[in-house]
């Protein structure tokens, strides 16, 4: 369970070995503590939450919460696989606390700074719809083209307009709301064309065989 296409999942299993090396020391305190991959994955929410809730005033509280949330963000997986506890609910886990970042910060800048609600309610939307459309389709393992992700730059812009206390993030969230939906329509279309294969090769009566991943234009 994951939202990656294939040339990034192999890029992604190797940066997952470098960290994995980066973090043991913290790694091996942590599982003799008796912490859990899932306990890391609550606390790097509750730091999200805090940095969303600071305001410019106190934009390096903000700054810091965001930076143990991104490090929380870091350590699960390399905990869960120290532990030989990898698995998909885990992985669950960590995906949804990994997107929650971007449902709480546009609802924070607009209370904060005043961006413009409706990029930030149709950025927050249409990235989270996306990521559970790619998640679902790498489940039925249909192939995805490369697509451009926006979180860690929208993540920089929120921080640094937390410290100028000016809106930077409204044009960026307004532009990539609509690249998101033409990706949902282009990931459905897939989605579309594989089911229709699989029925399409099904022997009236019986259901569709599974089918290998395959290219889809």
């Amino acid at each position: 369970m994951d939202y990656f296409n294939d040339e990034e999942r192999a890029s992604q299993r190797d940066f997952a070995t470098i960290r994995d090396r980066v973090f043991a020391p913290a790694t091996y305190l942590l599982a003799r503590l008796g912490v859990t991959p899932n306990q890391i994955s609550a606390a790097g929410v509750g730091f999200l939450v805090l940095a969303g809730l600071m305001p410019p005033s106190l934009a390096w509280l903000g700054t810091l919460g965001m930076a143990l949330y991104v490090l929380c963000d870091g350590l699960d997986g390399p905990l869960a696989r120290k532990m030989g506890n990898t698995h998909p609910g885990g992985l669950l886990v960590d995906i949804v606390a990994d997107q929650l970042g971007v449902v709480i910060l546009p609802a924070a800048a607009v209370y904060h700074f005043g961006a413009w609600g409706p990029a930030m309610v149709l950025f927050a939307a249409s990235y989270v719809a996306f990521i559970g459309l790619v998640i679902y389709a790498n489940e039925l393992k249909v192939e995805l083209r490369r697509f451009i992700r926006s979180k860690y730059v929208f993540f920089l812009l929120y921080l640094g307009s937390l410290h100028l206390d000016t809106d930077l993030v409204s044009y960026f969230c307004g532009f990539f709301a609509l690249y998101h939906l033409m990706e949902i329509g282009v990931t459905l279309h897939r989605i579309y064309i594989f089911h229709a294969a699989r029925h399409a090769a099904a022997p009236p009566g019986e259901a569709a065989p599974p089918q290998k991943r395959r290219n889809i234009p």
